[in-house]
């Protein structure tokens, strides 16, 4: 599994700050630090004032997981927010893109990275990057493939490995990125298929749906989950070389009406700038990490057309991914017989177990099961590991259980009660092979039932 660590989680409002000694190493394969930056139109640097240092705290997760593969992420949409992309700029100057190149290499050996994730959100879209750079993005993979090559042989050492995070809806792809040619030169490619619906549409959709959910905005059928894996595959790009990115958030709006709470209800467009909620800690409007969502006491439906569910309480309404939806997606990670999986991101994760009551990284640690990895959250770097001696944590109790009754044969339900199990948090009996049968109590105001 990768996944991805952002360096500004650091700023979030205790207890949810987020730090390098927050990652249980037994649940990812790689690590993607997010983000650097394009300085100067030709030259790859930090981002924030810290990075050296978290750049070396990060590598101490090493210590624990020696095969741990760390990467550095570039880009991000924020950084391409502009009237003129950084990498719009940078790629159609011959000169700037080759000292960019040379930039990439030094700074990712001086830190001792492993490889190098390109995050240009999109080449050939959002109005600041003409259609060329379609071409130009694959010229930029093509040289940067060539100097990992070439540093290798000269160095030594391991080649650094190349990969980038991609657009999901089929027309920012078939604007912006050449599958084929991308595939000779990419280790990886990370689909983002998330975001495909928000406050844009002016109606409700789910942002990460698996199939589509029969709503009535445009290109509904065509924005899912599904549709972009098997584009990306049409396109030529091999399978075993995508991975499935899923999202730890969720995206939120306010209803017009709360009474019409369904997929295609109207949104209340009057708020303006002030479209949809907040959450305490991640304090961006329309976006709310899981751990925010769990605790919020939402009517849940899980959709069984879009594959994922959503909730709401009054006006409020969010879609996102839980257990059971993530489990369904890693059966779509099987049967096409990807790469794996990529989250964004580790910190939006009940990632220390204290908001949801599910236990530590409970949507990580569900994909990983359900891909057949095992679960050891014991594996966390601390300050003593750091000196030199590994501290292990006592881990939580997570029982093996499985559904009876009602949700009894429910798809990816044994697996949700097996990393999830825990008291008022679902109405659902179920029996636990090592202990009695426990009849769940329901949370006050909060249902789940399929749809």
């Amino acid at each position: 599994m990768v996944c991805y660590y952002t360096n500004w989680a650091q700023y979030r409002p205790s207890p949810m700050k987020f730090f390098p000694e927050d990652v249980d190493v037994s649940l990812c394969s790689h690590i993607i630090y997010a983000f650097s930056r394009i300085e100067n139109e030709k030259k790859l640097d930090l981002f924030e004032w810290n990075d050296d240092k978290m750049y070396a705290r990060i590598m101490d997760l090493k210590k624990v997981n020696p095969k741990l593969m760390i990467l550095l992420a570039v880009g991000g949409w924020k950084h391409e927010s502009g009237t003129t992309s950084p990498f719009s700029i940078m790629v159609n100057n011959d000169v700037n893109r080759g000292k960019f190149v040379k930039s990439v290499v030094k700074l990712l050996r001086n830190y001792k990275f492993d490889g190098f994730d390109l995050d240009w959100e999109f080449p050939g879209g959002r109005g600041n990057s003409p259609a060329k750079d379609k071409q130009m993005f694959t010229v930029l993979v093509k040289e940067l493939s060539v100097a990992f090559e070439k540093d290798a042989l000269e160095s030594g050492k391991p080649a650094l490995l190349l990969t980038a995070a991609v657009a999901s809806a089929y027309d920012v792809v078939d604007a912006g990125y050449e599958a084929k040619e991308l595939s000779k030169y990419l280790h990886l490619l990370h689909i983002m298929a998330y975001d495909l619906h928000g406050t844009w549409d002016k109606v409700t959709g789910h942002h990460a749906a698996l199939k589509y959910d029969g709503g009535k905005s445009p290109k509904r059928k065509e924005y899912t989950v599904e549709y972009a894996v098997e584009h990306w595959i049409k396109k030529g790009f091999p399978p075993s070389k995508i991975t499935l990115g899923l999202a730890t958030y969720g995206r939120s709006f306010y209803l017009e009406d709360e009474d019409d709470h369904g997929l295609s209800a109207d949104i209340d467009i009057s708020k303006k700038d002030d479209l949809a909620p907040k959450g305490a800690f991640t304090r961006e409007a329309g976006l709310l990490a899981y751990y925010e969502i769990c605790s919020m006491g939402l009517t849940v439906i899980q959709n069984n057309k879009a594959g994922a569910p959503y909730g709401y309480k009054k006006t409020v309404w969010v879609s996102y991914d839980d257990a059971i939806s993530l489990t369904n997606k890693s059966q779509l990670i099987k049967d096409k017989k990807l790469a794996g999986a990529m989250f964004w991101a580790l910190d939006m994760d009940d990632f220390n177990g204290k908001q949801c009551g599910q236990g530590r990284y409970p949507l990580l640690s569900a994909v990983k099961t359900a891909l057949g990895g095992k679960v050891k959250t014991e594996n966390l770097i601390t300050e003593e590991t750091r000196s030199g001696e590994i501290v292990i944590p006592k881990p939580m109790y997570n029982g093996k259980c499985y559904a009876v009754g009602l949700w009894k044969g429910y798809p990816g339900m044994d697996i949700w009660l097996q990393v999830n199990v825990n008291e008022n948090l679902i109405d659902v009996t179920s029996t636990c092979k090592h202990k009695h049968k426990h009849e769940f109590k329901k949370r006050p105001k909060t249902k789940s039932t399929p749809e």
